[in-house]
């Protein structure tokens, strides 16, 4: 009896997993079509970031151009205003050389110093001369220096101030090369600021450069230089008999 029924039960197993099978097959096209769905989704979405992608790198490529071309035409409108501006420095310059050319050789400047005049004595080795008898006697500029030369040399004149009971060069110009004989004027590289009480002094390094006369200035000296930042008392000057030089300063004086 039991044999029988085992014999039954047999086919109806067959018959239930058979019926099972096209159950799984279903639930995996399901599947397959649903992940077939997300794979085209995917896709779409991937075409989509490649062609905005694809929009932005010309929208870059085209801003990188715009903005060489933009690049070289500020460089160009640099240039040539720097060009410009070079030439206007340049003949603002000339025009001011020429001014104070015409000022200087014309007498239209202010002048301080010893006369100008032709004298007999001279220094036999090199010098620094400080005029303690002309002072600046006004706030201006100096734009030159003049004198009565009796040999080509090479000068440069000082500044001094007046501070603490003591003379401080406060200025030197460049070192300025004669080369003629008799009255000259020269103009300084640069002009320099001056004030009331300043006084004056010219370094010569070699010696029978500018000539005096004796009894009627007050110009001391030194046998050596004064460099900017450097201080005397003008008790330590050297000079008992008093000197005037044919020497001097021009400027524009208020």
């Amino acid at each position: 009896m039991f044999r029988i029924l085992s014999l039954l039960a047999i086919p109806s197993m067959l018959i239930l997993s058979g019926c099972q099978t096209p159950v799984n097959i279903q639930e995996l096209e399901s599947r397959n079509q649903s992940l077939q769905q997300q794979l085209d989704m995917a896709q779409n979405e991937i075409q989509s970031l490649e062609s905005e992608r694809s929009q932005l790198q010309t929208a870059l490529d085209e801003s990188n151009r715009v903005r060489e071309i933009i690049g070289k035409e500020k460089s160009s409108r640099f240039n040539e205003a720097t060009l410009l501006r070079s030439q206007v420095r340049r003949f603002v310059q000339d025009q001011i050389d020429v001014y104070k050319s015409f000022l200087v050789n014309n007498n239209l400047l202010d002048y301080v110093g010893g006369e100008l005049v032709k004298r007999k004595q001279y220094d036999n080795r090199p010098i620094m001369l400080v005029d303690l008898k002309n002072e600046i006697p006004r706030t201006g500029v100096l734009t030159g220096v003049g004198a009565w030369f009796i040999k080509p040399t090479r000068m440069t004149v000082k500044v001094l101030r007046k501070i603490d009971n003591k003379l401080v060069v406060v200025w030197e110009s460049r070192n300025l090369n004669i080369s003629k004989t008799g009255l000259i004027k020269t103009r300084f590289h640069v002009t320099v600021g001056v004030e009331k009480g300043d006084v004056l002094g010219y370094y010569f390094p070699e010696a029978a450069t500018v000539a005096f006369d004796k009894g009627t200035g007050d110009t001391r000296y030194l046998s050596r230089d004064l460099r900017t930042g450097s201080s005397i008392s003008p008790s330590s000057l050297e000079g008992e008999q008093k000197r005037a030089y044919s020497l001097g300063v021009y400027g524009l004086l208020q």
